[in-house]
């Protein structure tokens, strides 16, 4: 089980270091390497910066699955299940669509702006709490699975 350490020292003086550690645990190690408490959170973790960055599209485009359903119970399983049902009709389009990698930067702004996914993108980013309060509430949780404090 990989985990991030952390002196109990720092985190009584800068406890958001823990909050760091974690998103830098999920941005930088290999699924495999992970328990499924971690990877649920992971998985999650992707979603949210690739649509943050560039909405479903940039999701879809950088991801290429043939099936989400694991990613969906993920930010199910972390809490977040408007977000999860955003998603899975994102993924209804998305199989509707002639699924082919976008090889130029206007064909990505044009799919980009198709209206059933700015409606979609749009939707997710009104959601209250985002995605960062389920975080949260899931280290918090789990906060022994991803962080070592040494002492």
């Amino acid at each position: 089980m990989v985990k991030r350490k952390i002196s109990k020292e720092l985190v009584c003086k800068e406890s958001y270091q823990i909050w760091n550690a974690f998103i830098e645990l999920l941005a930088m190690e290999k699924e495999e390497d992970l328990t499924e408490i971690q990877k649920n959170a992971q998985r999650a973790f992707w979603y949210e910066s690739e649509v943050q960055n560039g909405g479903h599209v940039q999701y879809f485009e950088n991801t290429f699955l043939d099936d989400y359903s694991e990613i969906i119970n993920s930010i199910e399983i972390i809490g977040a299940q408007e977000h999860a049902k955003v998603l899975k009709r994102a993924v209804e389009i998305y199989f509707k669509m002639n699924r082919t990698k976008v090889e130029n930067i206007e064909k990505f702004i044009s799919e980009s702006l198709q209206k059933d996914y700015q409606n979609l993108d749009n939707e997710y980013y009104a959601i209250d709490p985002n995605m960062n309060y389920y975080f949260k509430e899931y280290l918090k949780k789990y906060q022994d699975e991803f962080i070592e404090i040494l002492y």
